[in-house]
């Protein structure tokens, strides 16, 4: 039984404090409120109508119908009339304008609004066409379009909006959706381009570049992606050879830098000399083996123009514009003797004619070392087909005539019957036969002694060099 007594003590105030919260409630007054014909009931005691739309959480517009005032005291007997104001947006060619109405139908609506239409206007209410004759009778729509009105689709730094505007001109739909263009933002098309039924205008939003020219650093914001219309945009132009780079072919980025580079170019005169040649010529004023300058050569002048390339005022090529030659070269002509003077020489046989001596160098050789085998049949025979020993030599033929005669001072006269595949120039090798052998080394006078040979077999000019 104890234990039990507390739980009645707790159990009888519960119904004590619902008793009275129920009194409570019963002796509040209880008021109606219809907002737009639809009832809405709140408890309690309030002084004005205010305070009974404060305590239903209702708020009311300056266009929004109110019975009684709101400043009137409030009475549970007397139902609160709120009539709410319809918002409609009408959009004609002159912008967008929203209003708000009690009107039921459009045409009272266009009627109160002083709007007034005309045969040719095109008129779209809620997304629906009407005619002039439909319009009585047609509920007022939450969106009217009266005029030409057009959809286009606008993209901002990758946000696309659609828009169903009457404006005239691109600038006016950017301005109606609340889009702001900043000096160096582009737009495409121009915003003082015509709109068009689904048009699509794109807002290019401009960014920063930093620009090399002249020596000068500039710093820029543009909308264009191409270097070089931001260079026209700047005022910075391109002249002659003058480019840029990036090239127009590079888009650019944010932060990029364009380097303007400045071509000229200059044309030099390269004069380079054309070396003169020397012709031989041979005179019956010289004896034979004499040589003399007849005309002195003179060098020729090669003329070349020459482009050369500068960017920023650096060199950085040349090439070759055209060339030609100023001045011809004169050839120097030397003279070499062709008058033959008979001299006497004295010889082991006696005296002899020669019309010729020349220094050469002298060797000696004896059959066996010709390389063949004494029982070869070529074994010792000479070029001339004569048995290779004293009284034959071997000579180089462009020097001494073949099959002449010679006179070597200590080997005595000879006759040239033999050639030798490494004696060559101003070159003498005495034979010898291989029992009779002499070494011979140095140099000796040669006089090859007469007959003279006919003009077109002498060398008139041999070599002056000695091997």
């Amino acid at each position: 039984m104890l234990r039990s007594r507390p739980l009645l003590i707790i159990i009888g105030f519960v119904v004590l404090m619902g008793l009275l919260i129920f009194g409570y409630i019963a002796t509040q007054d209880v008021y109606t409120v219809y907002a737009d014909n639809e009832p809405v009931t709140v408890r309690g005691n309030f002084d004005t109508v205010a305070d009974v739309l404060q305590a239903a959480n209702m708020t009311v517009s300056a266009a929004d119908r109110l019975f009684p005032l709101p400043e009137m005291p409030a009475s549970p007997e007397n139902a609160i009339q709120l009539l709410r104001a319809k918002t409609v947006i009408v959009r004609t060619e002159d912008g967008s304008e929203t209003y708000a109405t009690h009107q039921p139908t459009l045409d009272a609506f266009l009627h109160e609004a002083h709007l007034s239409l005309s045969r040719t206007d095109r008129v779209v209410a809620d997304g629906q066409q009407l005619t002039l004759a439909q319009l009585d009778g047609v509920p007022v729509p939450a969106v009217l379009e009266i005029g030409r009105i057009n959809t286009v689709t606008i993209f901002d730094n990758g946000q696309q909006t659609t828009l169903r505007t009457g404006a005239e001109t691109v600038g006016a739909a950017l301005q109606e959706v609340g889009i702001t263009l900043y000096a160096a933002d582009g737009v495409e098309p121009a915003q003082g381009n015509w709109i068009t039924p689904g048009m699509t205008i794109t807002v290019k939003r401009s960014q920063p570049l930093t620009i090399h020219v002249d020596g000068r650093v500039i710093q820029t914001r543009s909308h264009h992606a191409n270097a070089l219309d931001v260079l026209a945009e700047t005022g910075i132009g391109l002249v002659g050879l003058d480019y840029a780079r990036p090239g127009p072919e590079t888009a650019l980025q944010p932060n990029d830098i364009i380097e303007v580079v400045r071509v000229t170019e200059d044309f030099l005169i390269v004069d380079e000399p054309i070396p003169f040649e020397t012709i031989w010529q041979g005179t019956d004023q010289l004896d034979l083996d004499q040589f003399a300058l007849l005309t002195a050569g003179q060098a020729g002048l090669a003329r070349q123009r020459v482009r050369v390339r500068y960017e920023n005022g650096v060199e950085i090529g040349r090439t070759i514009d055209g060339e030609w030659t100023a001045l011809e070269p004169v050839h120097e002509v030397m003279g070499y003797g062709t008058n033959i003077v008979i001299n006497v020489v004295d010889t082991e046989l006696g005296t002899r004619n020669y019309w010729r001596v020349v220094r050469m160098r002298v060797t000696s050789y004896k059959p066996a070392s010709s390389g063949k085998p004494p029982g070869h049949p070529r074994y010792g025979i000479t070029a001339s087909g004569v048995v290779a020993e004293r009284g034959v030599v071997a000579v180089d033929p462009s020097v001494v005539p073949f099959r002449s005669d010679v006179y070597v001072p200590g080997y005595g006269v000879a006759f040239v019957g033999d050639t030798g595949g490494g004696v060559k120039g101003r070159w003498i090798d005495l034979a010898f036969s291989d029992d009779d052998y002499e070494p011979w080394h140095g140099y000796v006078d040669v006089y090859y002694l007469t007959p003279v040979p006919e003009p077109d077999e002498i060398n008139y000019r041999i070599p002056t060099w000695l091997p």
